[in-house]
């Protein structure tokens, strides 16, 4: 009986495998790019742009692959570069397996907000691993601060004035990526696998990546509301 279950669960296995379809984004390819499609890439933000023959291979600790290419896009020295993703299947169980295809990507934005940031906000960072620079359509910056706790209203708003300032200097050199902004504070999270009850994450941080008097006082009454989850009787932990 054993052997009949393993020799169907295969045969269905079979069947889900050869029944998917792909439908990769335009441009997505199941190779690497060749240099022509980064030169062309390149030249279509920039058409006095360059970008080097010689190219790099890397991959990070969940085996993403990248394939960068030095360049240069409006006068800012940064990569462009031929990244894995995944595409989910089509047809039957849609949505269940995926296929690793190739997309054209840069790290131009990146690294015009790590510069702002490097020349005039050493205290807001955002990451710096080669995944953060390719998978994510918001690029969020960090405020580091030197210990964790609750800012007075005069320095969340000028927190708040600063954010608002980094986004319109970056605004202005940006071709795709957007950015957002993480400040610390305690956070409430659901616990699912231990006393499923919510509890409060000590290390938390609130968002902003609405730059309107709107996601002004979203911000704010989230930020407030955050911290007196301190005192709301729910766990607390780090």
């Amino acid at each position: 009986m054993k052997k009949v279950l393993a020799v169907f669960l295969l045969l269905m296995m079979t069947l889900c495998l050869t029944a998917c379809t792909y439908s990769p984004p335009e441009g997505w390819t199941k190779n690497h790019h060749t240099y022509e499609e980064i030169l062309t890439f390149a030249e279509s933000m920039d058409p006095n742009a360059t970008v080097s023959e010689e190219y790099t291979d890397t991959a990070d600790e969940n085996d993403w692959q990248y394939r960068e290419w030095e360049a240069v896009i409006n006068g800012v020295n940064c990569h462009v570069s031929s990244v894995s993703d995944w595409v989910w299947n089509d047809g039957f169980f849609a949505g269940e397996f995926t296929k690793v295809y190739y997309r054209i990507d840069t790290d131009y934005d990146y690294t015009v907000i790590q510069k702002i940031l490097a020349d005039d906000y050493p205290e807001w960072k955002c990451g710096e691993t080669v995944r953060s620079k390719y998978h994510n359509n918001t690029i969020f910056i960090h405020l580091m601060l030197p210990e964790f706790r609750m800012l007075a209203d005069d320095e969340i708003e000028q927190v708040w004035q600063i954010v608002c300032e980094i986004n319109e200097e970056y605004k202005k050199l940006a071709i795709g990526r957007k950015i957002g902004f993480a400040i610390p504070s305690p956070g409430k999270y659901w616990n699912g696998n231990g006393e499923g009850e919510y509890f409060v994450k000590k290390y938390s941080q609130v968002y902003i990546d609405d730059f309107t008097e709107e996601g002004k006082k979203a911000f704010l009454q989230e930020y407030k509301e955050n911290w007196e989850l301190l005192e709301s009787g729910l766990p607390v932990y780090d």
